[in-house]
């Protein structure tokens, strides 16, 4: 992927430096740079006698996952909207039970990282929408158990088709970009899903 290269950035750390009363030595501003740069990377913040450190870019990192998933939103709003769902939480709601048939209302609200009480009444405007449908769990009694009916069916696939006039998320990657950038992401969802299994 190719990119020009914008020396805009560096003007206004240039004009930052001066700002402060630096010199206009060029080994002065080189070496702030440096002085700079290392400690963004480490990150310290003190607190009485305790330093804390956070591991290298995990702040850049979250930042930028947190703005994708906004623009997602964004750009799949007028979508849902059309569709007529509330928010991406019920699409999500919906693609998780093509894959997995059925589920009880628990495990479907926790696989979509939702807030129970939020599920619960997410799940309830959808059984009164008619987007799902439920039924007892014959194994537990005091279960029900949640699946796609037809008409929530129908409104999944043509979101997914909406979906090809949506603006893409992962932008100008090429192939092998995007590639690694799932494989990466998919990645951290299994680690962080492993480790918060008792917390969903």
């Amino acid at each position: 992927m190719q990119h020009s290269i914008s020396y805009k950035p560096l003007i206004n750390r240039w004009e930052d430096f001066l700002a402060q009363g630096n010199s206009t030595d060029l080994k002065d501003f080189a070496r702030y740079l440096l002085e700079e740069e290392e400690a963004a990377e480490k990150a310290v913040l003190e607190h009485g006698d305790t330093v804390h450190e956070y591991p290298y870019l995990t702040a850049e990192a979250g930042r930028a996952i947190f703005r994708l998933y906004k623009f997602s939103k964004i750009y799949s709003r007028p979508i849902m909207k059309k569709a007529g769902l509330t928010s991406f939480d019920e699409f999500s709601i919906l693609a998780t039970l093509l894959h997995t048939e059925e589920l009880t209302k628990k495990d479907l609200i926790f696989e979509n990282l939702v807030e129970l009480t939020t599920g619960m009444d997410m799940l309830k405007r959808m059984l009164k929408a008619n987007l799902i449908q439920e039924r007892k769990n014959p194994s537990d009694k005091r279960e029900k158990l949640v699946s796609l009916s037809e008409s929530g069916r129908k409104t999944l696939f043509t979101i997914l088709e909406e979906f090809q006039t949506m603006e893409d998320v992962l932008g100008d990657l090429d192939r092998k970009e995007r590639e690694e950038t799932v494989k990466y992401l998919m990645e951290l969802d299994k680690y962080h899903t492993a480790i918060n299994t008792d917390r969903l």
